[in-house]
């Protein structure tokens, strides 16, 4: 807006092109940092990797655990879940626990499903079918947690003659 009614008033007065000169430099070396700049950020903003489908489950979570060995009581539906894993380290052999009781009685053969999801990147999911070990309570031992990182473990229950329901942990692993 200034570039254009200076440089054509310096055909009359040459000490003003050299200012509208500088001006113009000045200008366009700044729209080139700003172009550079967006280049950039667009660069670095479509080399990340999407984030993980499973991410999107992690609202409904009961609740977020780790790291370490877990032990956590949850209530959904009328039951009771006490949750136990350990120790709760990536890549190696953990033992899921759950045990599971209505009333204060013991839920006995129920159909217990437990998957993992990993929540910082896409990969795919593990699922354990939990054996009952005790009067209510269901278990599996596998190095589910196969890489350190934030896992959604979704325990799906189906007490006999009973509608199924699902209990959402966020877990996190340590090495």
């Amino acid at each position: 807006m200034r570039t254009v009614p200076r440089f054509k008033a310096s055909a009359r007065r040459p000490e003003l092109g050299a200012p509208a000169a500088s001006l113009l430099r000045r200008l366009v070396a700044g729209e080139s940092l700003l172009v550079a700049g967006a280049v950039l950020a667009a660069a670095v903003l479509s080399s990340l990797a999407p984030p993980s489908k499973a991410l999107a489950s992690v609202g409904g979570a009961k609740a977020h655990v780790g790291p370490g060995a877990v032990n956590k009581v949850v209530d959904e539906n009328g039951y009771r879940l006490a949750i136990r894993v350990s120790p709760n380290r990536a890549a190696v052999p953990n033992s899921f626990q759950v045990a599971i009781s209505r009333g204060g009685k013991p839920v006995r053969k129920a159909d217990v499903t437990v998957d993992f999801a990993m929540l910082d990147m896409e990969m795919g999911q593990q699922a354990y079918h939990l054996s009952e070990t005790a009067p209510g309570t269901y278990g599996h031992a596998a190095p589910a947690l196969v890489m350190v990182g934030h896992w959604g473990l979704s325990f799906q229950i189906t007490p006999p003659g009973e509608k199924p329901f699902t209990v959402l942990l966020v877990d996190k692993a340590n090495g």
